[in-house]
């Protein structure tokens, strides 16, 4: 008899995790479609379902922080982890969440969680790597945004960081080879071409310079039409 009341109560218990995961797919296609609230009442339904799906506390974070409640997001992100320290989305949820809080140090614990977590992934490569040069860690956020590249050529935030960085250090050579690569993949991506001009501005190429910040300029890049104007002449 005990027997197959554990094989009931099992049953039960799988059926009730069947109907969360369900929710929470649903949650996601509301969600996707921008029927916030109608997502939110199916996380709700999740949840009630299976107390313990830390996904579904990882999305309502997603949803709190989409409508900037950042406090609200933390509180989600957190109980997610404390469910699941392996859900690296939500590790890394709330390293970005961190950054936005301007709380580097803290960001650097789940971010760099995720990363261990998911070693083959470009996503936590990238995060760090924002991380530690805001820390003034140059180098290893250099290593970083390498790492990223490797697994994801196109990564254009890796390949714009790095050449950031390059810039800062001066070395105009390797700085231009990224903000080159970064307009290729997007040609729309404004920053770049700001970025791409100046650095030619500084190894006396003022064509290319040029060039490069009027393309920023047509992408109303904040800061483009001035430096056209008192760079290029114009």
């Amino acid at each position: 008899m005990r027997f197959t009341y554990f094989i009931l109560f099992s049953l039960l218990t799988l059926s009730c995790s069947s109907d969360a995961d369900s929710w929470l797919e649903e949650a996601k296609k509301r969600l996707k479609a921008g029927e916030t609230v109608s997502a939110k009442e199916a996380i709700k339904k999740a949840i009630e379902k299976n107390p313990g799906l830390a996904e579904a506390y990882n999305l309502q974070g997603v949803i709190l922080f989409q409508e900037k409640d950042l406090a609200g997001a933390e509180i989600q992100y957190r109980k997610a982890i404390e469910l699941k320290p392996s859900l690296v989305q939500a590790q890394l949820n709330l390293g970005a969440l961190l950054m936005e809080n301007g709380k580097w140090k803290e960001a650097f614990l789940p971010t760099n969680e995720a990363v261990k977590l998911q070693p083959d992934s470009s996503a936590g490569y990238l995060q760090r790597g924002i991380v530690l040069a805001a820390l003034g860690k140059p180098a290893e956020a250099k290593a970083d945004f390498t790492r990223c590249l490797q697994i994801t050529p196109t990564e254009i935030n890796a390949r714009y960081n790095r050449g950031n960085i390059y810039f800062q250090e001066l070395n105009y050579t390797e700085a231009i080879r990224d903000f080159e690569a970064s307009v290729r993949t997007n040609t729309e991506f404004g920053k770049g071409y700001y970025a791409l001009g100046l650095s030619y501005y500084y190894v006396k190429e003022k064509d290319k310079s040029c060039l490069a910040l009027q393309q920023a300029k047509k992408l109303k890049y904040p800061g483009a039409s001035q430096a056209v104007k008192n760079l290029c002449n114009e």
